[in-house]
């Protein structure tokens, strides 16, 4: 009687300092995600375009056959399906991330106890992952964000045993990575199988049942993806969806200038520019990924023949996965480092645990120092931070810095909702302000993300609508000029050059000179 009443004050105590850990999670994502009590903060991510992407289905535009886009529609139908219920909503965006911090705080917790067990370590990588990384790389609703978790569910799901059932259902929770984002979903399936074959195969010399967990792997996968992407297929026709989302990615990915290892080491050398506390994180994340993964391996490795395997496989899994998930990403900066980092925290969490690195006492504190330090930040946040509040066609959005909003200040006071405005680097006004992209094009760079037919795809489209104002990037005017050979973007400028006159232009900031241009002729009117 005395065990079973030990027992379960133990289970009580946990499940107390599980509630108040996710309390904090919460705490902290609310106090960067609204200005109390309720009005969503803006963040310039790519989630704003995937917003304006869902809200374009909305109005009864079709995916990949009325507007571009190269990702799998998850992230598209996600927030869709959102506008169906409350309407074309800013505030969808800051519900969306603050729900993806907390499955990932809830995934990595479970996850890390079932890796180190039941201590104070299981609790590191989710408060390394909240309080010491979220606020700078999190906080963006886009596919990237999303696809992770659902590698973290499969892994969760095979943690504790490897049968037929199970190994369906991570393949199926595979395909909803994949369904975020193509890459991610088949690299973990590639991982699962490289973890099968090891333990089913080789250590166990079961090759049947190897062969056997394979297919069964392979064919839930393919098969729910299937399902996934049946409606978008036919609605957009088996050939746009293909080039869209197959052929342009191919390409894509293939230019060394935005998806390559040249990111990594480029980014690399811009660490120092980023500020005391931001360099720390990125330099952080920056050494993790994919470090700590060749670190596990050698140490489990090494504990092979002193262990069970069975000791071994959950963190044998995540370093699998994990390296591959690395392997697979393309440009990995730091941003897309943090967002598959979270096995690589468990990872580490694992080997601090192993090596007895501090008792119980050190990484209780580590985490209490990290939530208190992540909250503290959200509480200067709201109280320290000159936040204005705009009036939009999406509802009250609170705007944190004045060189953000002066772009969107400008657009209420000249545009009205439902007027074109095409901006051409991304759309990031249309959704907040309620106003239509002109263009097939979401996104036009100077650079190999766009190929010729793309551009003058956007010119026909904004000599069809006849579109009152453009959004250029003054620094593609200077590059060109620097460099005639660069004329990848040309054929819109002299086509903006010819057709419209520079209004207004306004600071500088993230690496773009954004100038308002309009149509000549309007300015009478």
């Amino acid at each position: 009687m005395t065990g079973t009443k030990e027992n379960s004050s133990r289970t009580f105590g946990v499940r107390r300092a599980d509630a108040l850990f996710l309390i904090a999670c919460f705490v902290f994502l609310y106090l960067h995600l609204f200005l109390f009590p309720l009005t969503p903060i803006f963040y310039e991510g790519d989630h704003v375009a995937l917003l304006n992407d869902a809200k374009r289905i909305l109005e009864g535009e079709v995916l990949y056959r009325d507007f571009f886009e190269f990702t799998f529609p998850g992230g598209s139908v996600l927030y869709f399906l959102a506008m169906t219920l409350v309407g074309a909503k800013y505030w969808i965006s800051s519900f969306l991330i603050l729900s993806h911090g907390m499955a990932a705080a809830v995934l990595g917790l479970y996850i890390g106890r079932q890796v180190v067990g039941n201590n104070w370590y299981a609790y590191l990588p989710s408060a390394l992952y909240i309080f010491f990384g979220f606020r700078w790389y999190g906080i963006d609703g886009e596919h990237r964000m999303f696809s992770p978790l659902f590698v973290l569910l499969a892994i969760a799901i095979l943690l504790r045993s490897r049968s037929y059932y199970r190994i369906a259902s991570a393949g199926i929770s595979c395909s909803f990575a994949s369904y975020f984002t193509q890459q991610r979903g088949l690299v973990a399936v590639a991982a699962i199988g490289l973890f099968l074959l090891i333990e089913i195969a080789i250590k166990n010399g079961e090759w049947l049942r190897f062969f056997q967990s394979a297919l069964i792997l392979s064919l839930s996968f393919g098969g729910a993806l299937l399902v996934l992407l049946a409606p978008s297929i036919v609605s957009a026709g088996p050939d746009v969806f293909f080039q869209s989302t197959v052929v342009f990615l191919v390409s894509y990915i293939e230019d060394p200038t935005t998806n390559s290892i040249q990111t990594y080491l480029g980014t690399l050398r811009k660490i120092s520019d980023f500020g005391v506390l931001m360099t720390a994180v990125a330099g952080f994340y920056y050494l993790l990924v994919p470090f700590v993964y060749l670190a596990g391996l050698v140490v489990l490795v090494i504990r092979r023949k002193a262990s069970a395997f069975a000791d071994v496989a959950g963190p044998m899994l995540l370093c699998i996965t994990g390296l591959f998930l690395a392997i697979g990403t393309p440009g990995p900066n730091a941003g897309r480092l943090f967002q598959i980092s979270m096995p690589a925290l468990i990872v580490f969490a694992y080997l601090l645990f192993r090596a007895s690195f501090g008792r119980q006492i050190v990484s209780l504190a580590a985490v209490v120092v990290l939530a208190l330090f992540g909250i503290a930040l959200g509480v200067r946040l709201q109280t320290a931070w000159d936040a204005v509040i705009l009036q939009t066609p999406s509802g009250n959005i609170a705007f944190l810095s004045p060189v953000i909003r002066e772009r969107y200040e400008w657009m209420l006071a000249h545009t009205s909702p439902g007027d074109y405005v095409f901006e051409t680097y991304n759309s990031h006004v249309n959704f907040p302000l309620h106003l239509k992209n002109p263009s097939k094009l979401s996104i036009l760079l100077n650079s190999g993300y766009s190929p010729p037919e793309h551009v003058e795809q956007a010119i026909g489209d904004l000599q069809r609508t006849e579109t009152r104002y453009i959004i250029w990037d003054g620094t593609w005017t200077k590059e060109m000029a620097a460099d005639p050979k660069n004329d990848r973007i040309k054929p819109l400028y002299l086509y903006l050059t010819a057709n419209y006159r520079l209004v207004h232009s306004f600071t500088p900031y993230d690496g773009r000179e954004r100038q308002v241009w309009e149509k000549l002729g309007h300015e009478r009117k």
